[in-house]
């Protein structure tokens, strides 16, 4: 997307096809295997706090529909672009409310990191850094989908580009930890 340029982002489009057409299809797969993640983390954190743990699911079961709707609009744009450049400015309003959903999953995004940090503390099935970075994933998330209706600049200052670094570090790492070593043994004494 060319910010700012209907008629640029069409033929960016137009030349880029299957690459967009790939992107759909990885945000699809993307918000389709999240609910069964959150399912298997629920698994192994339920026995510390069923509260938490539900809430986790919960939040996750809010943000996937978002996630759907919000592809909807690229599926949108995917139509119209074999109507020709004549589309380009309803093309530009289908990625505004794209980015206008993403931003409303975003919320819930940070939201799930919450409880699942607050587990990953309270079990100590993993590493405590990582459920201090989910913490702060948290913040981050939902910082990202409010503080830009205050301030326009919050992305490309030091600010936002500084708070995008722990969440990823929590999903991520806490995702290969889990992967590669497993839960801990939990000692609950």
């Amino acid at each position: 997307m060319v910010d700012g340029d209907a008629a640029a982002t069409f033929e960016k489009l137009v030349s880029n096809t299957l690459l967009f057409k790939s992107a759909i299809v990885a945000e699809l797969a993307c918000y389709s295997s999240f609910v069964p993640l959150v399912a298997l983390l629920h698994r192994v954190f339920r026995d510390w706090s069923e509260t938490l743990a539900l809430t986790m699911v919960g939040f996750v079961l809010v943000s996937v529909p978002l996630g759907f709707i919000a592809v909807g609009e690229k599926l949108s744009v995917l139509q119209l672009l074999g109507e020709g450049a004549g589309q380009a400015e309803v093309i530009d309003a289908h990625f505004r409310r794209y980015s206008e959903l993403i931003s409303l999953a975003e919320i819930f995004w940070g939201l799930w990191l919450l409880p699942y940090g607050l587990l990953v503390l309270k079990s100590r099935a993993i590493p405590w850094f990582f459920g201090v970075a989910l913490i702060l994933g948290c913040c981050s998330y939902v910082a990202g989908a409010i503080v830009p209706l205050f301030w326009d600049g919050y992305y490309s200052g030091p600010i936002g580009q500084f708070a995008n670094i722990p969440g990823p570090i929590g999903e991520i790492g806490g995702a290969l930890w889990l992967t590669i070593f497993g839960a801990r043994p939990l000692d609950r004494s």
